[in-house]
């Protein structure tokens, strides 16, 4: 059997087991756009993780009670393997922790942010029949396009990407793209690393593992730039539409 395919399979457990027992995730990344594009991926590409990424929703955890929270869960799966913390939470910071065998040998990784996201919707999760929570693809596509706008890009590709994958399934609309940016205070980067770094972005990108069906960098570049250029265009017009009023 594929290791990632196992390994993804008991990462979906251990978000349906978090789901079960009322922890408050909005779980998203990769996990998340997987289950998304499972019944429909124009694209067919499937992009391998070893992490859970999400949001903790609720009232503001301590780290043991967050670290309890997922070794409940783990344990609930494969009472022999742990869950200890990597790195606290704080501001712009997610909370980090792995996924450890008897041997202290890290399995995965759970990273999650402490903060409300309002931006989500249910997914069916296929490995256990369960519903979890997710964030949405635009939430998702929101976070990836700010991702990529600044200048530390090149450990970024893999949003790349995730962008390219998620056009082929979503209409993007760029008023909702906005509304989010400006619920989550976030203020969009010049994407100048990414319009000028195409080389380097190309190498980066071919060094990536876990890929299936991997398409050649040139249509990834050029459909997610093209995606940034309408983008350029549609905030261009809102900002002078806001002027006139």
């Amino acid at each position: 059997m594929n290791e990632n395919i196992d390994l993804m399979n008991f990462m979906y457990r251990v978000m349906e087991e978090l789901t079960k027992e009322g922890v408050p995730v909005v779980f998203k990344g990769a996990m998340i756009l997987n289950l998304a594009i499972k019944n429909n991926n124009p694209s067919s590409v499937e992009r391998a993780t070893h992490d859970i990424d999400g949001d903790w929703i609720g009232n503001v955890p301590t780290m043991d009670e967050m670290e309890n929270a997922l070794k409940k869960a783990v344990k609930k799966i494969d009472p022999e393997l742990d869950v200890k913390i990597k790195r606290e939470f704080g501001e712009h910071r997610a909370a980090g922790f792995k996924i450890v065998n008897l041997n202290n040998e890290k399995i995965a990784s759970i990273d999650l942010s402490v903060r409300q996201n309002k931006f989500c919707e249910s997914y069916y999760s296929y490995v256990g029949g369960a519903t979890i929570n997710g964030a949405s693809i635009s939430k998702m596509l929101s976070d990836k396009i700010y991702a990529i706008s600044g200048e530390r890009i090149f450990n970024r590709v893999k949003d790349i990407l995730d962008i390219y994958t998620m056009s082929f399934i979503t209409k993007i609309d760029f008023y909702e793209l906005q509304n989010i940016w400006n619920e989550t205070n976030r203020t969009l980067g010049e994407f100048s690393a990414f319009k000028t770094h195409y080389d380097e972005l190309n190498i980066a990108y071919q060094k990536m593992k876990g890929i299936k069906n991997k398409p050649d960098f040139k249509d990834v570049y050029n459909r997610v730039n093209g995606i940034i250029k309408e983008l350029d265009i549609n905030l261009f017009i809102n900002k002078h539409r806001n002027r006139k009023r």
